[in-house]
């Protein structure tokens, strides 16, 4: 089973050299290939694998336990609905994590108000708002931003610092950020401006 599972995750994927995004939205960083320990299917099939192994030793020590003492026949059900039990919990979190992705949820690992925090400590930004952050996979985030600037700010190199930050300090990789610039006017009369990080 494990030379299956090793095999079968060697050749997940092959990166072919080059990425499909715009230099104006997000830019993919093709070298940091997800780890196999990362992927939900090796987890799931890892748990299983142990579960299983789990269980035969109950079934094991069960068995051994009847034989030497008949009476105690109670002991394979009682081992069982122990060991289910422990299986059910480990199963847990993989769950989680799946319904997460499917409902395309916040991840867990990436704070929503750090994430407005350092979009808005960004070095000419003034303001961002209608944030959304969303799992498209276990090692995926997307996110979409609007950031307003000052009028004197190059927003090509706001765009870039924005995506370096959203990399480095969030693991975010697969990024649209809308920058404008910025109208007091506008952003006080604008509810979804007004909802995130202002300086």
């Amino acid at each position: 089973m494990f030379f299956i599972l090793h095999v079968n995750t060697c050749n997940v994927s092959i990166p072919h050299g080059h990425s499909h995004d715009n230099k104006s939205s997000s830019v993919e960083n093709t070298s940091e290939q997800p780890k196999s320990s990362n992927n939900i299917n090796i987890r799931a099939a890892t748990i299983h694998v142990i579960g299983d192994f789990i269980q035969s030793i109950g079934v094991l020590f069960a068995a051994i336990l009847i034989n030497i003492k008949p009476e105690y026949k109670l002991a394979d059900p009682i081992c069982t609905f122990i060991f289910s039990i422990l299986v059910l919990i480990t199963t847990v979190t993989i769950m989680r994590d799946i319904v997460l992705v499917l409902m395309e949820g916040v991840p867990s690992n990436v704070n929503y108000k750090q994430v407005v925090d350092d979009l808005v400590q960004i070095s000419g930004v003034r303001n961002a708002h209608s944030l959304h952050i969303w799992s498209l996979s276990t090692q995926k985030v997307a996110l979409s931003v609007h950031i307003a600037i000052d009028n004197d700010q190059d927003p090509l190199k706001i765009l870039s610092d924005a995506q370096k930050m959203l990399r480095k300090k969030h693991s975010i990789t697969r990024s649209t950020i809308q920058v404008e610039t910025y109208n007091e006017h506008i952003m006080n009369s604008c509810e979804n401006c007004q909802q995130l990080g202002t300086k």
